[in-house]
């Protein structure tokens, strides 16, 4: 009796796993920043994570978000006297707004069939002290 009712419950508890695994948000997946040097780090951010990178005068780092797990848009941060972002050529919706010189906030614009948009926080970048923080909100 024990057996039956535990592989009932098991089956039940994957089953409602499996429905609310597909109840998500359509949004981004992830966004993984690389820094460009030889080698080139590459560090993969999910929602919730925040990474702490050494950030030298003039170090550029290639952001890229992925959404239903493809690259979706992307650019380049550079991190001069300034925090700077250029979008790659031919990006979709994605545009960088700073907040001072050593803070800066990137948003993806996502579109739905019906013709409605939203905008996601995708990353936001604060440099302190040498160093370079890239944060991925929930």
């Amino acid at each position: 009796m024990r057996k039956r009712m535990r592989a009932v419950l098991c089956a039940v508890l994957a089953l409602a796993a499996f429905v609310l695994a597909g109840c998500g948000d359509a949004g981004l997946d992830r966004v993984d920043v690389t820094w460009r040097t030889d080698p080139p780090p590459r560090w993969g951010l999910y929602p919730g994570y925040r990474q702490e990178i050494p950030c030298p005068v003039g170090a550029e780092y290639h952001v890229d978000v992925f959404r239903k797990g493809a690259p979706f848009t992307g650019g380049t941060l550079t991190a001069a006297y300034a925090l700077s972002f250029v979008p790659d050529p031919g990006a979709r919706g994605i545009a960088a707004v700073r907040d001072g010189r050593d803070r800066m906030t990137v948003t993806v614009t996502l579109r739905d069939d019906k013709g409605g948009s939203q905008a996601l926080t995708a990353l936001r970048i604060e440099r302190v002290a040498g160093k370079i923080y890239f944060e991925f909100p929930k």
